[in-house]
């Protein structure tokens, strides 16, 4: 974690929503263990400022934040469909740039020591981002 942290600090910041649930819409604010992993890699959590820990969100939401990439766990280890349904948002910038991304929840939504292999992934997703600007 600390050669990751040294490798992002300095990067530019790239916004992103996390999405934790399809139904309700899910992520996680600021205080969360993976805005903690977000923000060593470079990532500004759009929803941190939230007061509860899961906030659930609606689309709308979602839409006026236009993060600049979106980051889905999924029910399952290889099941990206939340992410492809982002697609029919065309208007959000992560959308139009192609900046969906999916992480096994197993790596990064559960506090274990495989938290190392998910934050490695976002901090890769996130600097694809910027390479992509």
């Amino acid at each position: 974690m600390q050669a990751l942290r040294q490798q992002y600090q300095d990067a530019d910041p790239v916004t992103l929503f996390y999405q934790i649930w399809n139904d309700p819409l899910m992520t996680v604010n600021a205080t969360h263990f993976i805005s903690e992993a977000m923000r060593l890699c470079g990532g500004v959590n759009v929803f941190g400022e939230l007061s509860r820990l899961t906030p659930t969100l609606d689309i709308e939401a979602v839409l006026a934040a236009n993060p600049q990439a979106i980051v889905a766990g999924g029910m399952g280890e290889d099941d990206h469909g939340w992410v492809e349904a982002w697609r029919r948002y065309p208007e959000l910038q992560a959308v139009r740039e192609d900046h969906l991304f999916f992480i096994p929840p197993s790596t990064l939504q559960r506090p274990t020591v495989r938290l190392l292999t998910g934050t490695r992934t976002l901090c890769g997703q996130l600097q694809a981002v910027r390479d992509a600007d």
